[in-house]
């Protein structure tokens, strides 16, 4: 009796977790005046308005267009909270920097340094 009931719940459990898995991830669609690549490296940059980018390794495409996974968007912790990483880039060198930090390419002749 324990065995059928304990046999029954393992099936029931396992097929939890495999529901689980096979959920589906959210998209974040990406218009392609939002996107940038880098030629040196293997990042994405996804702008979300007011010089902040978000960052991807990954780019996907389907029927609808562009989109990343929200789960490879590139995340960073802010004290107990997981957030996503956002950056600036500098209109002079255009290059990436951490939301809070300066330009710090000694070339720039940015006044954000």
């Amino acid at each position: 009796m324990f065995a059928k009931l304990f046999l029954m719940l393992a099936l029931l459990c396992c097929g939890m977790c495999q529901a689980a898995a096979f959920q589906a991830q959210d998209k974040m669609y990406i218009d392609s005046e939002s996107f940038k690549a880098n030629t040196k490296g293997d990042e994405f940059y996804i702008h979300t308005g007011g010089n902040v980018w978000l960052i991807t390794h990954t780019i996907n495409r389907d029927a609808t267009g562009m989109f990343a996974y929200e789960s490879n968007i590139s995340r960073c912790m802010k004290g107990v909270k997981t957030e996503y990483e956002r950056k600036w880039r500098c209109p002079y060198c255009f290059q990436y920097w951490p939301m809070g930090q300066s330009c710090a390419n000694a070339a720039c002749p940015s006044k954000y340094r």
